[in-house]
């Protein structure tokens, strides 16, 4: 068993839309709309989540649009690192606002430093042609693929990474299907915010020379794009496909694909990261589950191994 970012996180699913909702407060000096969010300590470290940070942001852009248009498009950069469980302040201007597209621009504060910024774009729907890459035709359906019960809002099947091929790439470096633990209302946005709060969880599909280890390297989001292609539920099935494109210059740079289990695309995704490699290895304790989960399958009751795989 592989361990993932998604194995050390917790929270329910009403945690889970109360944490990415931000709320109105009072406008700035500036007269730009204001809002406040606060990210529970879910994680390991001292670090917000980037895919936390994107959800909120984009739901304070959310409430300054006619509730007529949806995002397509989402363009963000991680300035600096913020502190879980201390309020962000989201500023929202209104940069253009046409008859088919409105554009907003976010900034993010938190303790006075700006930490993220992003620009979106919302788009009335309309009619037009229709085609798309497929999904992979070797992905199973959700139903035949093993989950565990965790304490975090999400159901994920795991598939792994596709074999290596003779060169030392992947197809894909992560496979995963995912959803809600539980059923959402229908506001498009929350679906929206928290489909970009998963498209964060990348695991360690931009390392391909060290999946499935942790705490060899240290990594951090510079960017982050989104493109919303059609409307789609956060509680229904999706695949979630990695592809690691390079490592470079202490960077790595990957994109991934969201099909519906029917076999609909509605997201694309495309991330950078800085990527270094610890000259000393963290070792990371199990949480409970996956220690569970390993001595279900093993029979050993063993924990991690020393270099944080399972």
């Amino acid at each position: 068993m592989e361990i993932d970012e998604t194995e050390f996180m917790s929270g329910t699913v009403a945690e889970l839309v109360e944490a990415v909702s931000s709320t109105p407060v009072e406008p700035g000096s500036d007269g730009r709309p204001r809002f406040l969010s606060v990210s529970p300590a879910w994680w390991p470290g001292e670090r917000t989540f980037g895919g936390m940070v994107v959800a909120q942001a984009l739901h304070a852009a959310f409430q300054t649009v006619p509730d007529a248009l949806e995002v397509h498009s989402l363009h963000g950069y991680f300035l600096r690192p913020s502190r879980p469980g201390v309020p962000s302040r989201h500023s929202v201007e209104r940069v253009r606002d046409g008859r088919s597209f409105s554009t907003r621009e976010v900034t993010t504060e938190v303790e006075g430093k700006t930490v993220f910024k992003m620009t979106c774009s919302f788009h009335a729907p309309e009619e037009g042609d229709d085609y798309q890459l497929p999904m992979a035709a070797d992905v199973p359906p959700p139903a035949v693929v093993d989950g565990f019960e965790a304490p975090f809002p999400f159901d994920i099947r795991e598939l792994g990474a596709t074999e290596q091929r003779e060169d030392g790439t992947y197809r894909s470096t992560r496979r995963c299907w995912f959803r809600t633990r539980e059923r959402l209302g229908d506001d498009p946005a929350v679906h929206a915010c928290l489909l970009a709060y998963f498209s964060d969880m990348t695991g360690a599909s931009f390392r391909p020379m060290s999946l499935g280890t942790w705490g060899t390297h240290t990594d951090a989001s510079l960017d982050h794009a989104l493109w919303f292609h059609r409307r789609a539920r956060a509680d229904e099935w999706s695949i979630f496909d990695l592809q690691a494109l390079v490592n470079a210059g202490g960077r790595a740079t990957v994109r991934a694909t969201m099909h519906g289990e029917e076999g609909s695309l509605h997201l694309s995704m495309a991330q950078e990261l800085l990527i270094r490699k610890l000259d000393v290895p963290i070792i990371f304790d199990a949480p409970p589950w996956v220690e569970r989960e390993r001595r279900d399958e093993s029979g050993t009751g063993s924990g991690l191994e020393s270099d944080g795989t399972a």
